[in-house]
């Protein structure tokens, strides 16, 4: 009994604290202010992807990942104000805007490939299939969180490694050691990828993994195995997955977003926000990320963070296989490819839910 009101009082405190979405009339309260803000937002986009326009002989393939990720979310943003402009509040400038903002998200993408392809051949015959266009152009609408979703306490830790995430994605693409069939899920792969419990990266890539599924059309086989591992519906995995990642990037705000957590942060907004849930999006949060850019080298710095220096759990079955974040690359002065794409990630989101709560606001 005492457990269980715990729980809710636990969950009525996170519903007060995530009831009102960053595009808020809370959050975003001063219109003039309001402005600057987004277009400070543009501008740091446009900032990014210059930034990888400059690197894009030099950058890896999960940078190629983050411009996709923007090209596609402008794509579908675009596609939804052309089908109904007077909704949005969008003049021929910004709308010029969003649309340069695509497309050079788009040459980079088409001018970086055969690099990324060159430097390592291997990684991308694995997960190339990544970097198709329209790959990300996910058309979730905005939503929230139930409120029922299911949750866990946080341990800090990772719970799995990279390399078997990568493996477990190219059985989606039939390129790895598991089989030549697309779509062809190993039970192993499944329960690591959509166990509950994790944090940190490793929960983040469960979001991914259900993601790149989805997207390449493996959907027949993940209902297969969730079916027989007697698990919720695809789209409750993912929630139940970004709730508890909201959790976590509240807490990283709570305790002032340590250097070493700002790039997970960013991640969170980025996987999440593509896929509807707009309460990761706070203008105090979208302030901070703005803050982090680096105007002296003109890109994202910090930190980076190596595999050498993850913290682990301790792994308590043979399916848990410990993962970091994607591999970091530093560049020349400094500048971080990860932390750049996870910042491209999460801006073009904000520009999405500032834009669509706007557009609320005007028809109300």
């Amino acid at each position: 009994m005492i457990e269980a009101l715990g729980r809710l009082l636990l969950m009525s405190a996170i519903l007060m604290l995530f009831s009102v979405p960053t595009v808020s009339a809370a959050a975003l309260s001063n219109q003039t202010e309001d402005q600057g803000l987004f277009y400070k937002t543009l501008e740091t986009l446009r900032k990014t992807l210059n930034f990888f326009k400059r690197e894009y002989r030099n950058v890896n393939l999960d940078t190629i990942i983050g411009t996709r990720i923007v090209e596609g979310q402008l794509t579908v943003l675009l596609q939804r104000i052309t089908k109904n402009p007077t909704d949005w509040p969008v003049d021929d400038y910004l709308l010029r805007e969003l649309h340069g903002l695509r497309d050079l998200a788009k040459d980079i993408s088409d001018k970086a490939i055969p690099f990324v392809e060159a430097s390592d051949p291997a990684y991308y015959k694995n997960i190339g299939a990544l970097l198709a266009a329209g790959f990300w152009e996910l058309k979730y609408p905005s939503r929230d969180f139930t409120g029922l979703e299911t949750y866990w306490p946080y341990q800090p830790g990772e719970t799995l490694r990279e390399e078997d995430s990568d493996n477990c994605l190219a059985e989606f693409f039939g390129t790895g050691s598991f089989s030549e069939d697309k779509c062809r899920i190993s039970s192993k792969c499944w329960k690591a990828m959509t166990q509950p419990g994790y944090n940190g990266y490793s929960l983040s890539h469960q979001v991914f993994y259900l993601q790149i599924g989805e997207q390449f059309g493996c959907r027949e086989g993940m209902e297969w195995h969730r079916l027989l591992n007697r698990q919720p519906t695809l789209d409750k995995l993912s929630a139940t997955f970004c709730f508890n990642m909201l959790r976590e990037a509240s807490l990283i705000y709570m305790n002032g977003f340590p250097e070493g957590r700002q790039d997970l942060f960013m991640e969170q907004a980025a996987l999440c926000g593509m896929m509807g849930y707009r309460e990761f999006f706070e203008s105090n949060w979208l302030q901070a990320i703005l803050s982090w850019y680096d105007e002296n080298k003109a890109c994202y710095t910090g930190h980076a963070i190596f595999e050498t220096e993850v913290e682990y759990r301790k792994p308590t079955s043979k399916l848990e296989h410990l993962i970091v974040k994607r591999e970091e690359r530093p560049l020349a002065n400094g500048c971080l490819c990860h932390r750049s794409t996870v910042a491209a990630g999460a801006l073009v989101n904000y520009v999405r839910y500032i834009l669509e709560w706007e557009a609320v606001a005007k028809l109300n």
